[in-house]
Formats: C-alpha cells, structure tokens, sequence
C-alpha cells in the first residue's frame, strides 16, 4: 500500500477517535522533561499503573536537576506501584544527569536528539518528538506495528517489528502528529486487538488487507 493510501486509512480511524478516545493527563503535555517521563514511566506496564505513579512523580521531578536532587531511592518509592521500580528509578537518575551535562538541563527537542539520552529508544526519543516538540518522527511501539501491518500489509506485525523493514518504512513515510499517534494507539487498544479485532467496527476496514484477507479465507472456509 502507498503512503496515499494509508494515510487516507489513518484519517478515516482519526475521525472515528472520539468513539474510542482514552483521556490520559500526560497527553496535553507540552514540555519534554514531563513527556520524557511519562513514557518511561509507561514503559512495560499499563496505563492504569502508570496512573497511580503520575502526579507524586510529576510533581517530585518538574526537571531533570529534580531527579538529581532526589536520588534513585526516593525516586524509586515513588515508582513502586509499577513495578521495576529500581530499574525505572536508575533510568531516569542517568537521563537527567546526562541531559544536564551535555544539553545544559534542557531536553533536546529533536528526534535525533533524543535518541541520545541513556534509556531511551527509537519509540520514547519518537513518542516525545511528537507530543511535546511537534516534530514527525517514525513512532513504532507494539501497538503502532500491528495496526499499520495489518492495513497497509496485510499482516500481523509479529514479535520482532521492531526489527521489519518494511515496517520501517512505511512508518517514516506517514506524517505524525500528537492526534494521529494517540488515535492509532486507542485503535489499537480499542478496536485492532492483538487478539480478535473487532474489525465490524473498524473505520479503516475497507482499505485493510488485513480484513480482507481474513474476508476471503472466512469464505473459503
């Protein structure tokens, strides 16, 4: 599928989000320090967890000389209902010590940029790029891969999509903004499951190879 097509697939599923829009408070976030946080703090667990840490963290860490300030221990008390709670609290004490001493205590506001900082991979480093700087990036997380595989290949995205070219590509083709990731991230949560997808639903379904091809062997069978 051309990058045509499954941007006009994506728009379809942007003007069907408020019918499957989750309101999470770190999707308004405009500073990078705050966006870089929240998704570290989202990753490896679920959004319900995520939410019983945010506010005592946000508010213990409104910088990265915070983070210093406060020491991994502290941090990661604050971290405990997550789970990895020391690994977490580690990252994030190596984040803000290297964002002050190469970038002066200020989060680079590029993709590339990012992808710098310690612990911070191609998704998080696009994830923030996106939200807080306004700048397009490729955003490929689990969610992402499966929906843009199934639309545009056909496919499901598989367990190594971190690793799939065409994948890849097909993400640095699509132009990201904060509504377009947070819609495809709620598709996917809401209506693309990894297991039965609810694709009677599915405001894409008639550019999806993915449900079309389960339409023809559905018939066959």
């Amino acid at each position: 599928m051309a990058a045509g097509g499954i941007m006009r697939a994506l728009r379809r599923v942007v003007e069907a989000w408020p019918e499957f829009r989750r309101d999470f408070p770190w999707r308004g976030l405009k500073d990078p320090w705050r966006a870089l946080l929240a998704e570290l703090l989202l990753v490896q667990t679920d959004s319900a967890k995520a939410l019983a840490a945010y506010t005592k963290v946000m508010e213990a860490l409104p910088d990265p000389r915070s983070a210093l300030r406060l020491g991994e221990g502290a941090i990661a008390e604050l971290l405990r209902p997550l789970g990895l709670y020391r690994q977490r609290a580690k990252a994030i004490v190596k984040a803000a010590k290297f964002i002050l001493e190469e970038f002066g205590g200020e989060v680079p506001r590029s993709y590339e940029g990012l992808k710098r900082v310690p612990g911070v991979g191609d998704y998080i480093a696009a994830a923030v790029a996106i939200s807080a700087c306004g700048e397009a990036a490729p955003a490929i997380d689990v969610n992402v891969a499966r929906v843009l595989s199934r639309i545009a290949l056909g496919r499901d995205a598989g367990k190594r999509y971190m690793y799939d070219r065409a994948l890849r590509q097909l993400a640095e083709q699509i132009s990201w903004t904060r509504e377009l990731l947070f819609a495809v991230i709620d598709f996917a949560a809401q209506i693309c499951t990894a297991r039965s997808p609810k694709c009677h639903m599915c405001p894409a379904r008639d550019s999806c190879r993915y449900f079309q091809s389960r339409g023809q062997a559905q018939a066959q069978a």
